[in-house]
């Protein structure tokens, strides 16, 4: 998931819609466990992803997928997603989501990949 932000600091500064968010999807040379499931709290990573462009950690996300259906995930993501506070709201495709817990390691290096 990723999104694009801008701060409005005036009247009408945001009446143009923000540029379509682009990803690097060139694989990086990192792996992190990775699943995904609703109606619990938790996930048990059955495979691994290799990390894309930037994604440096491997994160263990858990919330609320709205109208309350619970959701828990782990996979690569970048630096700033370790960032995230409780409670934040997150928009995904046509929902919103609820971040309750996120965790972040750092990403381990691929097998047979180069440092």
């Amino acid at each position: 998931m990723g999104s694009n932000t801008c701060c409005c600091q005036s009247d009408g500064c945001n009446h143009n819609p923000l540029p379509a968010f682009r990803r690097n999807l060139t694989e990086n040379g990192l792996r992190c466990p990775s699943c995904s499931t609703f109606l619990k709290e938790t996930c048990t990573p059955t495979e691994e992803t290799f990390c894309l462009g930037e994604e440096t950690r491997c994160v263990t996300m858990t919330g609320l997928m709205h109208p309350g259906v619970k959701f828990a995930s782990q996979g690569c993501a970048m630096e700033n997603t370790c960032h995230i506070k409780p409670g934040t709201l997150v928009p995904s495709g046509s929902h919103l989501l609820t971040i309750k817990k996120i965790s972040c390691l750092p990403s381990p290096q691929a097998s047979g990949k180069a440092e």
